[in-house]
């Protein structure tokens, strides 16, 4: 069964929503592309997360790290979005690469379609490595993504897999724990 979100507002409008939930484009009148919307949720995720000392996050000038693992699909809008943003108080540093040996030193992987045959290997070569893992491919969820994004009837949709954030010592909000349409 599908469930329909209630994201916060702040989330809402961080990510171009419209109170009616219309998907919206700068301006408000063009529908934004599906990535360019799921690069927006995708800077958002780590508000609702908490790591642990050791991901490296003490020090407030070191970069938090996002790896784009595998054939992007944001073209420039990952980078559009970011702009000059900040996570958790870090400047963002994107990371694109096809080597899982990229893994190494971020705090937050988007694993892309074009992984799914590697997905073992990744999730493996993480082990329980303080990353939060991020995917919008059928099933990535239940095969230990910890969020799974997809956009439905132009509205977000997320799953998250708590079992393997846990595992990775990683903390969800409630409040994102609460939105997913699924939680394992």
């Amino acid at each position: 069964m599908l469930l329909v979100l209630r994201v916060p507002a702040v989330l809402l409008a961080w990510a171009g929503l419209g109170s009616a939930g219309v998907v919206v484009g700068p301006g408000g009148q063009e529908p934004q592309p599906e990535y360019a919307l799921k690069a927006r949720f995708l800077l958002q995720f780590p508000e609702f997360v908490v790591w642990p000392p050791e991901a490296g996050l003490g020090e407030a000038s070191r970069p938090f790290v996002l790896l784009v693992l595998g054939t992007s699909p944001f073209e420039h809008h990952l980078d559009e979005a970011l702009g000059s943003r900040k996570v958790k108080g870090h400047p963002v540093k994107i990371v694109y690469s096809n080597d899982p040996g990229a893994l190494d030193g971020c705090q937050m992987v988007f694993i892309c379609a074009s992984e799914k045959g590697r997905l073992k290997e990744i999730t493996a070569r993480l082990g329980n490595h303080p990353v939060l893992t991020v995917g919008d491919t059928e099933g990535f969820g239940k095969k230990g993504v910890m969020i799974n994004l997809a956009i439905e009837d132009e509205l977000p949709r997320f799953e998250v897999n708590l079992g393997a954030a846990r595992w990775n010592n990683l903390g969800i909000s409630a409040q994102l724990l609460n939105l997913a349409r699924k939680v394992w």
